[in-house]
């Protein structure tokens, strides 16, 4: 269920949540490792990956077929949880490093 803007607090994109099974894939030819997707946004997302070491740069298939990918960027761990945003092909084309530290505003909102 969609949140409505007012409960968002610094959050600029409404999260989704999702609550399925998704695919973490840390290198292309890697085996893809079972994760579960809590919420998404337009911009990213918060993923249960329990114990595994996660790189700060990897792909996440949303369907088991892998017809929807995404490139992730690690943003923040707590536990298992995990928050990632999603890397825009024009970054990715540009070379533009992921963001490896949260700001300030970001910090605020998983605190």
């Amino acid at each position: 269920m969609a949140r409505d803007r007012k409960d968002l607090g610094a959050r600029k994109f409404v999260r989704v949540d999702l609550h399925k099974p998704g695919f973490l894939i840390p290198a292309p030819d890697a085996p893809w490792i079972e994760c579960y997707i809590l919420d998404i946004s337009e911009n990213g997302a918060c993923l249960d990956v329990g114990d595994l070491a996660v790189p700060k740069m990897f792909g996440l298939s949303l369907t088991a077929g892998g017809e929807v990918r995404r490139i992730c960027s690690l943003i923040w761990r707590r536990g298992e949880l995990i928050g990632v945003r999603f890397v825009s092909a024009r970054e990715l084309r540009q070379g533009t490093p992921p963001a490896s530290e949260p700001d300030k505003a970001s910090r605020k909102a998983h605190a």
